[in-house]
């Protein structure tokens, strides 16, 4: 407020964009406006759902998915692209007032002169409305290319569970073979270490120095720091570790995986709740009594009967 009372240049200012604000608020309600209903034109995808259905194969890149991974890859840049579009339009919403406010307390104190300025504000909301508009249709166009590409590995899942299985040999095989190869390779740095010890003591008879067949030539320090544990371990039984390893990578999975592979164990209610109907369920009723009628014919004692039929 001025001295005097009366508003300022820059509150009459203010005043006056936000009655033309209000007129144009009016005129959108009778006319329409943007953004259209989103929540209509949304599909339903969390962004749990999104995360999941982004999932990416580490080591194969089947023809038919890699064009559906182009595609999300590409959607995937515009809606970024959009993201920072719609940030830049709402910063440009906050600010709109303050400048409207400035230019026509410009315009007033310059005594009126020349075309008076238009407030901004709607205009600018406007452009926010159609940036979010376009963000969303983006977002929505990607969550279908998703769809479409779940849709695609469910009709082919079996093709690339078999080519991953595939995979899974082959490099099974391939680190089988280094393992295997590993005694052979160790041996060779023994001689090589046998050949230096005997030109640094060469003609003395050099003193015995650990144990050749053992991990770390036995010593305690090397096979603490690595493995942890003080004890002395052959050779053999790291190799033999290993080979073991490469069998539980390749062999040994989630349940999930192992129905797929048709691995899995029979369905039990001693490892996952099922109804009485179930024909599993009956199926395991009837194998529990065989079973328990087997004990009792070789004469086990009754209380333990009890306990072996489930019923």
């Amino acid at each position: 407020m001025s001295p005097w009372g009366e508003p300022d240049v820059t509150e009459a200012a203010s005043r006056q964009l936000r009655e033309e604000v209000a007129r144009d608020r009016l005129h959108t309600r009778a006319t329409g406006s943007l953004p259209l209903d989103l929540e209509r034109a949304k599909i339903e995808l969390t962004e749990e759902q999104r995360a999941r259905r982004s999932s990416r194969p580490k080591s194969r890149r089947w023809r038919g998915l890699a064009k559906h991974d182009d595609r999300i890859d590409e959607l995937g840049r515009r809606l970024e692209t959009a993201r920072q579009e719609r940030q830049r339009a709402e910063e440009r919403v906050q600010g709109a007032p303050e400048i409207d406010a400035q230019s026509l307390a410009a315009w007033y104190a310059g005594g009126e002169r020349g075309k008076r300025p238009s407030a901004t504000l709607y205009e600018r909301q406007r452009e926010r409305d159609a940036a979010q508009l376009t963000l969303d249709a983006l977002q929505r166009t990607l969550d279908e290319a998703l769809e479409e590409r779940l849709r695609y590995v469910e009709r082919n899942r079996d093709k690339m569970v078999a080519d991953a299985l595939k995979d899974v040999e082959a490099e099974r095989r391939a680190l089988l073979s280094h393992v295997r190869a590993l005694p052979e390779l160790r041996d060779r740095l023994l001689a090589a270490r046998e050949t230096l010890t005997w030109a640094a003591t060469y003609p003395e008879l050099p003193e015995a120095f650990g144990f050749p067949t053992e991990l770390a030539l036995g010593l305690r320090e090397p096979v603490e720091r690595a493995l942890g544990t003080k004890a002395r371990i052959d050779v053999g039984r790291v190799v033999a570790a290993l080979e073991s390893d490469a069998e539980a990578l390749a062999e040994r999975h989630h349940e999930q995986v192992q129905r797929r592979l048709g691995t899995a164990p029979a369905r039990t209610p001693l490892r996952e709740a099922m109804w009485a109907s179930e024909p599993e369920y009956q199926e395991w009723q009837r194998q529990e009594r065989e079973r328990a009628r087997r004990l009792a014919e070789q004469g086990h004692d009754p209380t333990r009967l009890a306990v072996e039929v489930r019923e």
